[in-house]
């Protein structure tokens, strides 16, 4: 692996390749970002992002966001060796796990039919700054497990099925994005932060929050019930 710095930028790779698209992109977001949080002036967001549209290699970008990472989530790149082949995650009558320190390419196929496959990016080494997963999922379930701050973009269609990307926490600049296409037949893909205090936090809140909820209904109910016996007794009384 090549020696980057920093580690935790999104584009972050050493030596002359040549900059793509995308990582331009990342780092554009990145600045837009870091302006919009009062990190960077207007106009010193303005001269950083000429000098990234100028850039010819990734070690022009490094710079540009070396000092707008520090306190916020990070994660390991490696771009300069990034595979050219595309990834293939397969799970048939059966299951599939990844999860520690392996490598994302920047392309992954996932195919399952009647089993699951569990991926774990928190401690994975992203071989891009924006990597591509198509699903293809039949009678099966998909869990994807991603860095707090990762930006995901999920395409993937749903036919009596689910796709469920909507308990992230925001995006950070710095973090990865993920772009799943695909489809999910009778079968699921969800996208989670890793299970954390926080999580455990909200979750327990909204358990909390829930049985309060019921607690009410149940008072409601009953306060209900002995109106309307209240009320018949009343009407016995005065009718007879």
């Amino acid at each position: 692996m090549s020696n980057l710095e920093p580690t935790d930028v999104g584009p972050a790779a050493g030596g002359d390749r040549p900059v793509a698209e995308g990582d331009r992109q990342h780092v554009l977001t990145l600045l837009n970002s870091a302006h919009a949080e009062g990190v960077l002036s207007a106009a010193e967001r303005d001269r950083r992002i000429a000098e990234a549209r100028a850039a010819v290699t990734f070690d022009d970008l490094v710079p540009l966001t070396r000092d707008l990472v520090s306190g916020r989530p990070s994660v390991d790149y490696d771009v300069a060796n990034a595979s050219a082949n595309t990834d293939q995650v397969i799970a048939i009558f059966g299951g599939t796990r990844r999860r520690g320190r392996w490598r994302v390419h920047p392309e992954t196929n996932i195919s399952v039919a009647f089993g699951g496959v569990e991926l774990d990016l928190s401690e994975a080494v992203f071989e891009a700054a924006e990597v591509r997963f198509t699903v293809n999922c039949i009678f099966g379930g998909v869990e994807v497990t991603v860095p707090e701050g990762t930006e995901v973009i999920s395409h993937v269609a749903a036919v009596f099925g689910g796709a469920d990307t909507h308990r992230l926490a925001p995006p950070q600049p710095g973090m990865p994005r993920v772009v799943l296409t695909g489809f999910a037949l009778f079968g699921g893909l969800e996208v989670r932060n890793p299970r954390g205090s926080k999580q455990r936090d909200a979750a327990r809140a909204e358990r909390h929050a829930e049985r309060h909820v019921l607690q009410a209904e149940r008072h409601a109910e009953r306060a209900e019930r002995h109106a309307e016996r209240h009320a018949e007794r009343l009407d016995r009384h005065y009718h007879g």
